[in-house]
């Protein structure tokens, strides 16, 4: 959502992971948010790339597996937790199943921040969640990554141009480590015109006060 005018453009910079659950639903739960605001034609949303596990296996692998695995927890405890997710991201209409793929996502983070040089990285990590939380199998592939971002107005050779190499590396860590600096410790993290800082997926609501909140800082 953009504007004529800068001057008169609430900017949103939202911090997220394509594998981070809690990403998925806070971003929803802000992009409601923003649609249900008076001011919802005025705001400039920015996405910026968090790692939340740079440590993840490079093939993809079962969600399930890979949280017992992380969290020192058995396969059932590790499935009542993806459980718990799933209730909450269909409260919000969202896809979720709980035995998706877990890879390490810095590729995909890659193409997001390519996204965003084209103004469409929002729409490109929302569709990636989408694909991810939704179960689709090859949601990781290359490929997938290409479909998405060049649906979204990204040009292919570019897309397939950063998956071939290491660019946007450094800025996806650039984000991360200004995200760090700010006080962030995970995601999602939203910054509303770098006056408000949002830690979570808060509720819908909160978004809302938020954002007029940090339209009347702004205009005050």
């Amino acid at each position: 959502m953009t504007t004529e005018s800068a001057a008169d453009t609430l900017t949103i910079e939202v911090w997220s992971d394509v594998l981070c659950p809690w990403c998925y639903i806070g971003d929803e739960r802000l992009e409601k948010a923003m649609e249900a605001s008076e001011h919802g034609d005025r705001i400039d949303v920015r996405i910026r790339a968090f790692q939340l596990d740079p440590d993840a296996p490079e093939e993809p692998r079962s969600t399930v597996a890979y949280l017992a695995e992380k969290y020192g927890k058995s396969l059932d405890e590790a499935r009542g937790m993806e459980e718990q997710v799933q209730a909450l991201a269909r409260e919000e209409g969202l896809a979720y199943e709980v035995d998706h793929a877990v890879r390490n996502t810095l590729d995909h983070l890659r193409v997001v921040k390519l996204a965003e040089s084209h103004g469409a990285g929002w729409r490109v990590m929302k569709a990636m969640q989408r694909e991810l939380f939704g179960g689709t199998p090859d949601a990781f592939s290359h490929e997938t990554a290409v479909r998405i971002a060049t649906e979204a107005g990204v040009p292919e050779d570019e897309v397939r141009d950063v998956l071939a190499s290491d660019r946007y590396a450094d800025e996806v860590r650039s984000d991360q480590a200004e995200a760090q600096a700010l006080g962030a410790r995970g995601v999602p993290f939203t910054v509303l015109d770098r006056r408000l800082g949002i830690p979570g997926a808060v509720p819908t609501e909160t978004y809302g006060q938020a954002i007029s909140q940090a339209w009347e800082q702004r205009n005050a």
